[in-house]
């Protein structure tokens, strides 16, 4: 089937193939957008906490942010993704709103408190009540191009806060790491496109193995977890197929020992392993250990490995291969991968929901 590009086609009316491909360009147009950004009324030396407040698709861009930065940003950093704020915000705080619409309930309350806590706050949106707010309180901006699905618009979440950090003096200059991010996924473009065949495309080989299939992805927790979350979402949206994540060591401490009384479970299940040189040699060996356990019980596991020199281009491999894998599982699954409509039902129930 996904060796067909008529039923790919077919399956695929709003060319979401077309957002796949444009995917490395994102990036680079998301670091102008922020380049362009006023951000003379930010004082970074008054900021002891960045807080990104978001949801979904607009959410992910901060927990990568976040994952990249760990081991050289000297400010803790949260993602907010509910109504509320930690107690913790206030004037001390940096709070970023990413709301692809500019209309998100959960981060327009999240937002409007720090507001009313007299934190320092950049909005990026396309639009929408946000930006209103942003225009009529004198707020920095970052204006994204409109018409995208958010989840297929991770460039333009996740570039703008690294660029803010960046000019910001919060972490170091980004821009080699940047360029061979985009020349990994150039590459990867070449590499998962729809005329490659199953025998030479990773994504479609991927993607054949976990039809039909419960995938649970591990990753270690420390810069991959949100990248494992990332892949999660897509097959989730894309493919509407369930999909789990855990994170290692974690994972040992709880969910090793439920890897006893499966029933009949095991052949419903596939594990994702999520390797990359920089994994913590014990964490390494933890993945072992519990592929072992899983394999012993009839449950099949893969292990797909990053590509690239820096973290951010090794990050990005795994998270361009997972959202090719989800667009082929959507077309094995007959589904249009864009369109959300039980998300959009929701949000209609919510509107009449006093």
């Amino acid at each position: 089937m996904i060796e067909d590009k008529e039923i790919i086609l077919m399956n695929d009316p709003g060319k979401m193939v077309d957002l796949l491909v444009g995917f490395p360009e994102q990036l680079s147009n998301g670091r102008k957008l922020a380049f362009d950004a006023d951000l003379s009324m930010i004082k970074p030396a008054k900021i002891g906490n960045i807080v990104i407040c978001g949801m979904g698709g607009s959410a992910i861009g901060g927990d990568l942010f976040r994952a990249y930065a760990i081991d050289t940003i000297r400010l803790p950093i949260s993602v907010v993704r509910d109504y509320l704020l930690p107690a913790f915000v206030g004037k001390d705080s940096l709070v970023i709103a990413s709301s692809y619409s500019g209309n998100t309930e959960e981060t327009l309350d999240s937002f409007g408190e720090a507001l009313k806590r007299g934190a320092q706050t950049i909005i990026i949106t396309t639009g929408g009540k946000l930006a209103e707010i942003a225009k009529k309180r004198n707020i920095p901006l970052i204006t994204l191009p409109g018409g995208l699905p958010p989840r297929a618009a991770l460039g333009y979440s996740f570039t703008p806060i690294l660029t803010i950090a960046e000019r910001l003096g919060f972490i170091d200059n980004c821009t080699n790491e940047i360029d061979e991010t985009i020349a990994i996924l150039k590459d990867g473009v070449n590499k998962f496109g729809t005329d490659i065949p199953i025998s030479d495309n990773p994504a479609k080989s991927l993607a054949e193995k976990i039809h039909g299939k419960l995938p649970i992805i591990y990753s270690d927790d420390w810069h991959f977890n949100a990248v494992a979350v990332r892949i999660r979402g897509q097959i989730n949206e894309n493919a509407k197929q369930l999909a789990y994540s855990a994170v290692l060591p974690e994972n040992n401490h709880n969910e090793l020992v439920g890897w006893k009384v499966l029933g009949g479970l095991g052949a419903s299940l596939i594990a994702v392993f999520l390797a990359d040189i920089g994994v913590n040699k014990r964490v390494k060996f933890r993945m072992k250990y519990l592929e072992d356990v899983q394999k012993k019980l009839g449950v099949e596991t893969i292990k797909i490995e990053s590509s690239g020199d820096g973290l951010l281009a090794r990050m990005f491999s795994l998270i361009q291969l997972g959202d090719w894998v989800s667009y082929y599982l959507a077309i094995l699954n007959k589904e249009d991968p864009i369109p959300v409509r039980i998300i959009d039902d929701l949000k209609n129930s919510l509107a009449n929901y006093a």
